[in-house]
């Protein structure tokens, strides 16, 4: 055999599991375009809620001591995403949060969904939200934000029944860097993923092949803030822990594992976390993964151990979605549009799928269709049997029970 053959029969056994890992996450450009989409519905009822009120609520937390859902909502994101790249000129509206009351299904809707009024919140007017993690003890809310100048963590004590949020701090680090799910290890450590390493607006091709060729520039990082609440011009403790290809979604299982989704694998990955130092980082150990028919988004865990995965299953018929929201949710543009861009705002769709994993049962589909567009989040009150899915770009949400 050739020096030649040897060379090229090494390559191609060394790009074998690339080049399938990639054409599995191709297939599903086919498989799952909407008219193609496999619908599937298993709640018992649904609907969809304050789509004249809300829109763009990238992640849901349900404090289930309460029967209350945080939503955090962006109408901004139709014209600045900056993990999708959509720079648009301004004015770019600012996102807000607001309270679901969803105990009762008997309440009407203006008593049901509230705003928060933000107190002592300097940036309110470039507020960009992401994930999202709630401390009930303290009733502190970390935010991932997306400003003009810089991403942040902003921190907010809440009152749910005066319905406020004040504002405490705002977290920088430069390995906070593309920063999208958040998780909390207690009231002053967490862990947080970056989406990507190179920034779509200062690299956009670069960022673009990190993306399509699965390059584990996303990383998931340990950020200890103790520092901060007892000095504000003391810094941020901040190491990465773990890297992934577009890592977005994170959960802990429980003290010792992290679940993490990765967006382009189109997988979930667990992570085994322990402890080595007093003074040091945790360290993640990869364990274990499963493959999703979707590319994965946000995740959350039911009080009944379930961990609930959202996430997008035609990235194509999502980006259309993504670059037309700024005409076809604003009456002004929309008026201005010619008719082939009025007839895309009507007939654009961004399937949403969303599953359910536990150890017994393994990967369950509860929702796939595209009644509701864009699924980032799924959150549920496994006592009281009520979900939610939040859209990217959805306008509402949508409330299932069982």
């Amino acid at each position: 055999m050739s020096l030649r053959t040897i060379t090229l029969t090494i390559a191609l056994a060394l790009l074998a599991p690339f080049a399938y890992d990639r054409a599995e996450v191709a297939s599903l450009f086919w498989k799952n375009a909407p008219h193609r989409l496999v619908k599937v519905n298993t709640f018992a009822s649904h609907e969809i809620k304050f789509a004249d009120r809300i829109r763009s609520c990238e992640d849901a937390l349900l404090v289930e001591s309460e029967g209350l859902a945080i939503l955090g909502c962006d109408p901004g994101r139709e014209r600045w995403n900056t993990v999708m790249g959509v720079f648009l000129p301004e004015p770019v509206e600012s996102g807000g949060l607001y309270i679901f009351d969803y105990k009762d299904a008997k309440v009407s809707d203006d008593e049901a969904l509230k705003q928060l009024k933000f107190v002592d919140f300097k940036f309110q007017s470039d507020f960009h939200s992401l994930g999202m993690a709630y401390d009930e003890s303290s009733s502190t809310l970390f935010v991932v934000s997306h400003r003009h100048d810089f991403p942040t963590i902003e921190m907010f004590k809440l009152d749910l029944s005066a319905y406020t949020a004040t504002h405490l701090h705002s977290i920088q680090h430069p390995l906070i860097r593309t920063p999208n799910s958040i998780v909390l290890i207690n009231e002053h450590e967490f862990y947080l993923t970056n989406d990507h390493h190179f920034l779509i607006r200062d690299y956009p091709i670069i960022n673009q092949l990190e993306t399509n060729l699965g390059f584990p520039g996303g990383s998931i990082v340990h950020v200890d803030i103790s520092p901060v609440l007892k000095d504000l011009t003391a810094p941020v403790q901040a190491n990465v822990v773990a890297r992934l290809p577009f890592a977005n979604g994170i959960e802990l299982l429980n003290s010792t594992t992290a679940v993490v989704s990765s967006s382009s694998k189109s997988r979930v990955y667990f992570f085994s976390v322990s402890n080595t130092e007093l003074s040091g980082p945790p360290k993640f150990t990869r364990v274990s993964d499963f493959k999703v028919p979707f590319s994965p988004d946000n995740l959350s865990v039911s009080k009944d151990g379930a961990l609930l995965i959202a996430g997008h299953p035609h990235i194509p018929s999502l980006v259309q979605f993504a670059r037309t929201r700024h005409i076809c949710n604003s009456a002004n543009e929309f008026a201005k549009a010619d008719a082939d861009m009025k007839e895309t705002c009507g007939a654009l769709a961004a399937p949403s799928w969303a599953a359910k994993w536990t150890e017994e049962r393994g990967l369950e589909t509860l929702y796939a269709d595209v009644e509701y567009p864009s699924s980032a989040t799924a959150a549920r009150d496994s006592d009281r049997k009520v979900g939610i899915i939040a859209g990217l770009y959805a306008r509402g949400i949508l409330v299932w029970r069982e």
